[in-house]
């Protein structure tokens, strides 16, 4: 009798540990946003989401807090949108999607939470779409699509989610109208365009995206003509850019320009590298930078201008290296600092200034690096502070002035150290 006792009294309190509760949320305008059943503060049972307007919007059946079996979701006019099957919280097998007046759109296969296998989609009127291929929630191998009337439109090959290989497109009555070859969702390599009767109406050679040459045949002759400059056009239809190329590299004078029909730079190629002058400019149209090249390396004069148009920087380069004198310049024209460089290293002098042209400081460098006497400037002229540098460090003595000449402080360094100081 004890024992019977005890055993009903477990079931008791099993039985009251695993009540379920119903959980709600409220949209603002005091809507119920979402409900569900509970069981030991994990969803287990129905779970339901709703628009601001009361009307349902989707569910689920959830087991320890993962989705298991259907879920559905609907338009706010009530319609089916998605049906999409949980095994263990993951989607797994076919779901369908709707479109908003109803018909089937789209059949997607899921094998472990991603889309695997074959995903159809279908036109309203009910003929299939599209066949898309996945692997791994990426589309992979051949994927078709199909004209509402039958046939085949378009052929893809993907890798890994990108276009890679031939892609063709049919006519309507199954006669290749171009071939085109991909490279990880860019046009590479060449691409045909034919007439409805086959005949090859384009060849063009494509290059990372970019068209580099075109031949053109007209109807029924074998006479071609060849182009290497191309217009191109932003999605707004704005102008994008004026193109020359010679041997499928870049040649002569290119042109780019923002989609706000902006100029942004005049670009000078020979042989795909920046050659001779090159301009590029601010948004506002002014120019920001006036740069010389040799076959892709800055060499000469490049200079530098802020959104006004003022100078702010010249510098002189030989071979891609800073070489020879280099200036800075306040926004009201006046020097800010002169120095030299040598293989891109200071060497040298560099003076700096006051936006008024007085002088700031006077630094002597050798190889990048601070060496010999530097001596720095209070606005009127008067020495403000007097170093010794020995590759980079502070070494021998130091002198620092208060603004009326008087000797403010006096150091001895080593090697970077101090060794002594006396104030005054």
């Amino acid at each position: 009798m004890k024992r019977i006792v005890i055993i009903i009294l477990l079931i008791s309190i099993s039985t009251f540990a695993q009540v379920k509760e119903i959980k709600k949320t409220f949209h603002p305008n005091g809507k119920t946003k979402s409900e569900g059943e509970y069981l030991n503060e994990k969803r287990n049972g129905f779970y339901r989401e709703y628009y601001p307007n009361g009307k349902l919007w989707k569910e689920w059946n959830y087991v320890n807090d993962l989705e298991e079996g259907i879920s559905i979701w609907y338009f706010e006019d009530g319609k089916l949108s998605m049906e999409w099957h949980y095994q263990n919280g993951k989607l797994e097998g076919e779901s369908k999607w709707y479109y908003e007046t109803g018909e089937l759109w789209a059949e997607p296969f899921y094998r472990n939470n991603l889309q695997d296998g074959f995903t159809k989609t279908y036109y309203k009127s009910g003929p299939i779409q599209g066949i898309w291929s996945y692997a791994n929630g990426e589309l992979n191998g051949l994927s078709k699509i199909f004209f509402e009337k039958g046939g085949v439109e378009v052929e893809r090959n993907y890798v890994d989610g990108k276009m890679n290989g031939i892609t063709k497109v049919y006519y309507k009555y199954g006669a290749l109208a171009l071939e085109a070859n991909y490279k990880d969702d860019l046009l590479h390599g060449i691409s045909y365009l034919y007439y409805p009767d086959g005949q090859i109406k384009v060849i063009d050679t494509y290059v990372n995206g970019q068209v580099v040459k075109r031949i053109k045949y007209d109807y029924g002759s074998k006479i071609k003509k060849v182009e290497e400059k191309f217009t191109e056009y932003h999605y707004n239809g704005a102008l994008k850019s004026k193109l020359n190329f010679k041997e499928q590299k870049k040649n002569g004078v290119n042109v780019f320009y923002s989609d706000n029909g902006i100029i942004e730079s005049i670009l000078n190629y020979k042989g795909d590298l920046l050659d001779s002058t090159c301009t590029f400019f601010h948004s506002n149209g002014c120019v920001s930078q006036i740069v010389n090249y040799s076959l892709g390396r800055l060499n000469g004069i490049r200079k530098t201008f802020n959104e006004n148009g003022s100078l702010v920087l010249e510098e002189n380069y030989f071979l891609g290296e800073l070489y020879g004198y280099s200036k800075k310049y306040f926004d009201n024209g006046n020097l800010k600092s002169l120095l030299n460089y040598k293989q891109n290293k200071i060497d040298g002098t560099l003076r700096s200034f006051y936006e008024n042209g007085s002088r700031l400081s006077e630094e002597n460098f050798k190889d990048d690096l601070l060496n010999g006497i530097s001596k720095w400037y209070y606005e009127d002229g008067t020495l403000m502070e007097f170093f010794n540098y020995k590759n980079n460090l502070l070494d021998g003595e130091i002198f620092s002035y208060y603004p009326n000449g008087e000797l403010k402080r006096i150091a001895e360094y080593s090697n970077g150290t101090l060794i002594k100081e006396t104030k005054y």
